[in-house]
C-alpha cells in the first residue's frame, strides 16, 4: 500500500518547522526583558503580575516547542522498517528522487532526518511516499514505459555521469526493487537507489 504525502501535508511541517526555528530561546527572552526594563515608561512602570504573565507564558511556548520535536520523531520512527521516496531539491531546480528503507531517526538543529539502508539521509518534509512491500511493486508498475536517469559510476564508485534510459520492466529481488532496461540488444537491470530521477 502508498501512503502519499499530499502537498498541504507537506507544506504546513514546512512551515511548522520553519516556524519552530523561530522560537525565542532562553537567553533571547531574558534580553528582550532587560530591555523592556530600561526603556519602560517610568511614569508607568511593568507591574509584577506582567512579569509572571511573560513568564508563563515563554514557559508554555518553550514547552510547546519541546511537544513539537516529540511528536515529530514520534510520528519519524513509524517509519522505521519503511520504504521511503523523497525529493532533494538541487540548485539550479533540479530534483533528485532518493529511495531506501529507513534504518534509523536523529534530530539535529531542529530538524528530523531519516537514516536510509542506502547510507543517505533525507528531511523527513522530504518524504512524498512510505510504502510497504505491495505499494512497492505498485509503484514500479506505474513507472514502467517512462524515462529515468541513472547514476554512472567509475572503479572507484564515485558518480561520474548520468545516462537516461527507458524503463521496461521491474524486478524485486529479496525485497530489493530494480528497474530493467533495454541496452541494445542485452537486457540490463539497475537498483532503484541508482536511479537519480524519473520523468
Amino acid at each position: 500500500m502508498i501512503n502519499a504525502v499530499g502537498n498541504s501535508g507537506s507544506t504546513s511541517t514546512t512551515t511548522t518547522t520553519s516556524s519552530s526555528n523561530d522560537f525565542l530561546g532562553k537567553d533571547a527572552f531574558l534580553n528582550l526583558l532587560v530591555t523592556e526594563l530600561r526603556y519602560q515608561d517610568p511614569l508607568d512602570p511593568l507591574k509584577d503580575r506582567d512579569f509572571i504573565a511573560q513568564m508563563a507564558q515563554f514557559s508554555t511556548l518553550e514547552q510547546m516547542q519541546n511537544l513539537y520535536r516529540v511528536s515529530e520523531i514520534q510520528q519519524a520512527t513509524t517509519m522505521i522498517g519503511c520504504s521511503v521516496i523523497a525529493q532533494e531539491f538541487h540548485e539550479g531546480g533540479l530534483t533528485e528522487t532518493v529511495y531506501g528503507q529507513v534504518t534509523g531517526v536523529r534530530n539535529y538543529s531542529g530538524q528530523t532526518y531519516l537514516m536510509l539502508d542506502s547510507g543517505r539521509e533525507v528531511k523527513s518534509d522530504q518524504v512524498i511516499s512510505v510504502m510497504d512491500n505491495k505499494g512497492m511493486e505498485q509503484y514500479l508498475r506505474g513507472i514502467v514505459g517512462r524515462k529515468a536517469f541513472v547514476r554512472v559510476y567509475n572503479e572507484i564508485g564515485e558518480v561520474v555521469d548520468f545516462k537516461e534510459v527507458l524503463i521496461t520492466d521491474y524486478r524485486l529481488k529479496d525485497g530489493e526493487p530494480y528497474i530493467v532496461y533495454h541496452n541494445g540488444e542485452v537486457e540490463e537491470e539497475v537498483p532503484l537507489t541508482d536511479v537519480w530521477g524519473v520523468v
